[in-house]
C-alpha cells in the first residue's frame, strides 16, 4: 500500500516542479536530468528529476513541514472525536434513571446516521472532501508557511480533480473520523456500563407495546446474527430482572458496535480500496505545459552532452542532491572576483563576509562551513565585467542544496559590458537564481 500512495506523491512532486518551473523559468539541471535518463521510461525519468529538483529548490523541506502541519491537524482531529464521544456517552448515561433504551440508541447513533445520509446526498451533488477534509485543508491554509502551504493544498486538489480522486479521499477521511468516534464512543460506553449500574427501560407515549416490538426486532435482528439478542418490551417495562438489565446493556453496546463502528468501517475499506485502484491508473500527461524542454533534455543522449573539464570544479559537482538545512543569518561572498575592493576592503573583517571565493579548496570549506553552519540566505557578489561560465553556474546551483534562500549580486562598474550583463542575467534565470543589481 505504501508504494501505490508513493506513486501519488511522485505525481505530486512531478506537479509542483512543473509549476514552479512554469512560474520562474526552465531549471537547468544538468547532472540531474544525467541521473534521470538512466531510467527505462520517460515518466520514470520526469519524476526522478522531479525527486531530485524539488529538494535543490526546497520543495521536499517545504514539503516536510506540510506533512508535520497535516499530522497535527490529524492528530486535533482525533482528540476532537474522542472529547466528542466522551460527551455524547456521558449526556446519555446522565438522564434520570431507569433509561429508555430507544433514547440511548437516537443519542447515540442519530448524528452518526443522520451526518451519513447527507454524505450519501453530497455524492450525487458533487465532487467534495467532506467536511473532515475540508476543515483539514482549512487548517493547513492558516497555520505554519501559509504561502507554501496553499501552493501544495491548490496542487493536491487540483491531481485530486484531475483523477477522480476527491470522492474516494473525502469518503476515507470522513468515514475515518467516524469510524473512530464511534470506536470511542463504544470504549467509552462500555467503561461506564462495566464500572457503574444503570436501569433501563423501553419507554414510549405515542406507540403500542405491539409496535414498539415490532421495531426492536427489526433493529435487533443484526445482533440477533452474532448471538446477543434485544431485551423483550414486556422483560423491561416493569420491574425487570436484573439479568434483562445485564442483557440489555450487552445488547446497547453490541448495537454501537454493529451499527456505529463496523458499519463505517466497511465502507472505509471500501473507500481506500476505489482510492487506491484510481492511483494505480495515475499517469502524468506529458502533453501539459511546461513538459516539452524537459521531455527534450531527457530524451538526449547522455553521450552527447557537454562536459565540462574545468578543474576548478573537480569533485564539487555531485549526482546525489541534497536538501537545504534551514538556518539563521546571512552570508554573503564574492565569486571568483570582486569588482569593488574599496567594499571589500571596508567589509573584509566582518563575520558575515565570507571573502573572495575562488578556488576549489575555497569552495570545498564554503561548503563544508554551510553544512556545519547552515544560513538563511546566501548572497553572491558577482563582477559583471566577467564572462559568466559553467563552473559558477554549477557552483551558484550547489549553493542552493545548501541554503533555501541564494541571491546574486550583480556589481555593475562603469567598464561593464551591457550585453555580457545581459547574459549574466539569462544564465542566472535558467539556473533558477534570484539576481539583482
Amino acid at each position: 500500500m505504501l508504494k501505490i500512495f508513493s506513486r501519488f506523491r511522485s505525481v505530486w512532486m512531478a506537479e509542483l516542479v512543473r509549476r514552479h518551473e512554469l512560474q520562474n523559468g526552465f531549471q537547468r539541471a544538468d547532472a540531474i536530468e544525467q541521473q534521470a535518463r538512466q531510467l527505462p521510461t520517460m515518466e520514470q525519468r520526469v519524476f526522478k528529476r522531479a525527486e531530485l529538483l524539488a529538494a535543490r529548490l526546497g520543495l521536499v523541506h517545504q514539503l516536510r513541514l506540510w506533512d508535520h502541519f497535516r499530522r497535527l491537524i490529524a492528530i486535533l482531529l482525533s482528540v476532537f472525536a474522542i472529547i466528542g464521544a466522551v460527551a455524547v456517552v456521558r449526556g446519555t448515561l446522565s438522564v434520570s434513571q431507569p433509561i429508555s433504551l430507544s433514547y440511548a440508541l437516537m443519542m447515540l447513533l442519530g448524528l452518526h446516521i443522520i451526518l451519513f445520509v447527507l454524505w450519501c446526498f453530497s455524492l450525487i451533488i458533487k465532487d467534495s472532501f467532506g467536511w473532515v477534509g475540508r476543515v483539514s485543508l482549512w487548517g493547513l491554509e492558516h497555520i505554519g508557511q501559509r504561502q507554501y502551504n496553499q501552493q501544495f493544498n491548490n496542487t493536491l486538489l487540483t491531481i485530486a480533480n484531475q483523477y477522480g480522486l476527491t470522492k474516494p479521499a473525502g469518503a476515507a477521511l470522513t468515514h475515518g473520523y467516524w469510524t473512530l468516534f464511534m470506536l470511542a464512543v463504544w470504549f467509552v460506553l462500555f467503561f461506564h456500563l462495566s464500572t457503574s449500574a444503570y436501569a433501563f427501560t423501553w419507554a414510549t407515549t405515542i406507540w403500542p407495546a405491539a409496535t414498539l416490538q415490532t421495531w426492536v426486532s427489526v433493529i435487533g435482528f443484526l445482533p440477533s446474527l452474532f448471538g446477543v439478542d434485544a431485551p423483550s418490551v414486556a422483560a423491561l417495562w416493569d420491574q425487570p430482572s436484573e439479568s434483562a438489565q445485564l442483557e440489555a446493556g450487552r445488547w446497547l453496546l453490541s448495537c454501537v458496535i454493529i451499527y456505529g463502528v463496523a458499519w463505517r468501517l466497511l465502507f472505509l475499506i471500501g473507500a481506500i480500496g476505489v482510492l487506491i485502484a484510481r492511483i494505480r491508473k495515475m499517469t502524468i500527461d506529458l502533453t501539459l505545459p511546461g513538459y516539452a524542454p524537459i521531455i527534450r533534455k531527457l530524451t538526449v543522449s547522455a553521450a552527447t552532452e557537454l562536459v565540462d573539464a574545468d578543474s576548478d570544479v573537480s569533485g564539487i559537482d555531485s549526482s546525489q542532491w541534497r536538501t537545504p538545512k534551514p538556518g539563521h543569518g546571512e552570508l554573503v561572498l564574492s565569486l571568483d572576483h570582486e569588482a569593488d575592493t574599496a567594499w571589500a576592503a571596508q567589509h573584509q573583517r566582518e563575520d558575515w563576509y565570507a571573502g573572495v571565493i575562488a578556488s576549489s579548496d575555497e569552495k570545498h570549506r564554503l561548503l563544508a562551513r554551510l553544512d556545519a553552519e547552515p544560513v538563511a540566505k546566501i548572497t553572491v557578489r558577482l563582477n559583471a565585467q566577467l564572462t559568466p561560465d559553467r563552473a559558477a553556474m554549477r557552483f551558484l546551483a550547489l549553493l542552493q542544496q545548501y541554503c533555501l534562500n541564494v541571491e546574486a549580486l550583480l556589481i555593475i562598474s562603469e567598464k561593464s559590458d551591457e550585453k555580457r550583463i545581459v547574459h549574466w542575467q539569462e544564465c542566472l534565470d535558467e539556473e533558477g537564481v534570484i539576481w539583482k543589481q
